[in-house]
């Protein structure tokens, strides 16, 4: 294997249509003959019956009268269907076959009729104001395309956390992107595009194109780069939602994680001029590198030397004067360090 092994397919082609306009007034026209909801809330669901009811109690009471609630059920094989069967009067029920949260969320997007879509967690909670909030922040601006807005932690009980920060976009970063439009360079920064805390309009959507399938753990932060370039998406420094850390987090796969996250960049650095320009060349060459050494190391110590070799290869390739990647490879000496697969 060598480093070339890393090289990242072609991200997800943008749905055809027409220049932004065209698309916005298909999207607000009538809907067979009748008129669309306000606004769409997707929840995919993958067995989250111990969680369901709650989240969608958090949902559902805030919903405007002629908005609409989609879950999409991925093949769920615990009580879901029974939990969702007590609320069938108040949400519309996708069904697929088990395709994860990408699939997932491009099933409710299809299926949505809403001018704007508002993304939910079927673990999450929706904090009691979040809808009329984000809906009054867009209408106070015609040319925003959406908003993404923060969250705060909480345990797998939807208690606060005793210790760490409180908010899932850290205080520096929300402070950083409150009030403006987001840009590629604040996703590098960062990550204050979660799904759950965002409202958009579906034209944007269709703009973005589709979730990444293949992406297990982060299509989130994949799509996001392409919502921010495709239109003018602000950020609301305040908490709409509660995210519940527990056991069964996607996020939790730590060397999963760190290589999507390598990939997302990848693609980037190899596809993607323009973006990679306005994020800087330099910057995202370095951060990978990074990503490919820790990806190498934590191979080594699992004892597949093929694929950490493959890493560390891939990391010379971007920074071949840097010596520190030279002399890993030379070496091959796994060392524990932190993470920060959020970087």
């Amino acid at each position: 294997m060598s480093g070339r092994d890393y090289l990242p397919a072609r991200p997800p082609g943008r749905n055809a249509g027409g220049a932004r306009h065209a698309l916005d007034r298909l999207c607000s026209g009538a809907y067979r003959g009748g008129a669309l909801p306000s606004v769409s809330v997707i929840i995919p669901t993958y067995n989250c019956a111990a969680f369901l009811d709650e989240s969608l109690g958090s949902v559902l009471p805030q919903v405007p009268v002629d908005g609409e609630v989609l879950v999409v059920d991925d093949g769920s094989t615990d009580d879901t269907a029974r939990v969702l069967a007590r609320h069938a009067a108040r949400v519309r029920v996708v069904r697929t076959d088990h395709g994860g949260l990408a699939a997932a969320r491009n099933a409710g997007l299809e299926a949505a009729r809403g001018d704007w879509i508002a993304f939910h967690d079927a673990d999450d909670i929706a904090l009691p104001d979040r809808l009329t909030f984000q809906m009054a922040f867009v209408e106070r601006d015609p040319n925003c395309d959406g908003v993404f807005a923060n969250g705060l932690r909480v345990d797998e009980a939807g208690r606060p956390l005793s210790r760490g920060e409180p908010h899932v976009v850290p205080a520096a970063l929300a402070r950083a992107c409150a009030g403006r439009p987001l840009t590629e360079r604040d996703v590098f920064a960062g990550f204050p595009v979660f799904f759950q805390a965002a409202l958009l309009r579906r034209s944007l959507c269709r703009r973005a194109g589709e979730l990444d399938t293949s992406l297990r753990i982060y299509p989130d932060l994949e799509y996001g780069y392409r919502v921010i370039g495709a239109g003018r998406v602000m950020f609301a420094d305040r908490a709409v939602f509660r995210y519940r850390l527990h056991a069964t987090n996607i996020t939790r796969d730590r060397l999963g994680g760190r290589e999507e996250l390598a990939r997302i960049l990848d693609r980037i650095v190899e596809h993607d001029a323009d973006m990679a320009a306005r994020i800087g060349a330099r910057r995202l060459r370095v951060r990978l590198a990074r990503h490919y050494r820790s990806i190498a190391r934590q191979y080594w110590r699992q004892g597949d030397g093929p694929r950490g070799d493959s890493a560390i290869s891939r990391a010379v390739d971007l920074r071949p004067l840097d010596l520190r990647y030279r002399l890993t490879r030379r070496l091959r000496r796994p060392a524990r360090e932190p993470d920060h697969t959020r970087s």
